[in-house]
């Protein structure tokens, strides 16, 4: 009895330590795992996003550059230049004296040049409206009259001579008057050509103060030869001054 009473007492208290652990353990609360995935959250509400307001349209103006500095400059289209003037009329005749004269009309300014084709030449400017036309010369000569209906008349006074003259209206605007171009003039050779209806050219040239017959003008190209010089002329269309 001696002998088996410690083992006894041991047992027992195995025993009991045996069933607080078991009473222990199911007592202590479960432990999540935590390799368990975390329940799901709802996704966050969308946000509410207003619409964008309309771009301000750009100013139609444009702005100045920084700095003040001027921007690209303008460019302007090039310009034609401006057709040659054309005579508005055209006259050709003749003075009862023999002589042949030639009346251009442009923009109511009128040059007149008779000559007889040997030494006699006058140069008058004045102008022509309304069916009457005045010219003058540089020595005092007067040509006065009428146009109208296709035909101009009238008489020109030269001192205390007088002749009357008719002409017609060419009824085109081709060049019916040539003189020699300015140039010329200076290097004292001046001259004139009445282009006739028919063709053919009357005309004096004078060189140094001499007078003498113009040769043949070619209207293509303006220019004549005179004592192996070429001269050169250009069509009478308006007023080439006073005193010319």
């Amino acid at each position: 009895m001696k002998r088996t009473t410690p083992l006894l007492t041991l047992l027992t208290g195995t025993g009991m330590a045996a069933v607080l652990f078991a009473m222990s353990a199911q007592a202590a609360p479960r432990t999540v795992d935590a390799g368990a995935a975390a329940p799901a959250t709802s996704p966050p509400e969308a946000a509410v996003v207003s619409p964008a307001a309309p771009a301000a349209e750009p100013d139609a103006t444009p702005a100045a550059p920084a700095g003040g500095q001027p921007g690209p400059a303008e460019t302007t289209p090039p310009t034609t230049p401006p057709p040659a003037k054309q005579a508005d009329s055209n006259w050709t005749g003749r003075l009862d004296g023999g002589a042949t004269i030639a009346i251009t009309v442009t923009d109511g300014k009128a040059v007149a040049y008779v000559c007889d084709g040997r030494k006699l030449e006058v140069w008058l400017n004045g102008t022509a409206a309304d069916g009457r036309m005045k010219l003058t010369g540089k020595k005092g000569e007067v040509l006065t009259g009428s146009f109208g209906n296709g035909v101009a008349s009238g008489e020109m006074v030269v001192g205390q001579r007088r002749w009357k003259f008719t002409a017609k209206q060419t009824g085109k605007p081709d060049p019916v008057l040539y003189r020699a171009t300015a140039q010329q003039r200076r290097a004292g050779v001046d001259g004139g050509w009445i282009m006739l209806p028919d063709g053919s050219q009357i005309g004096v040239v004078t060189r140094d103060g001499a007078p003498v017959s113009a040769p043949p003008l070619d209207p293509a190209f303006g220019t004549t030869i005179l004592d192996g010089r070429t001269v050169t002329a250009t069509p009478v269309v308006a007023d080439p001054g006073p005193g010319e």
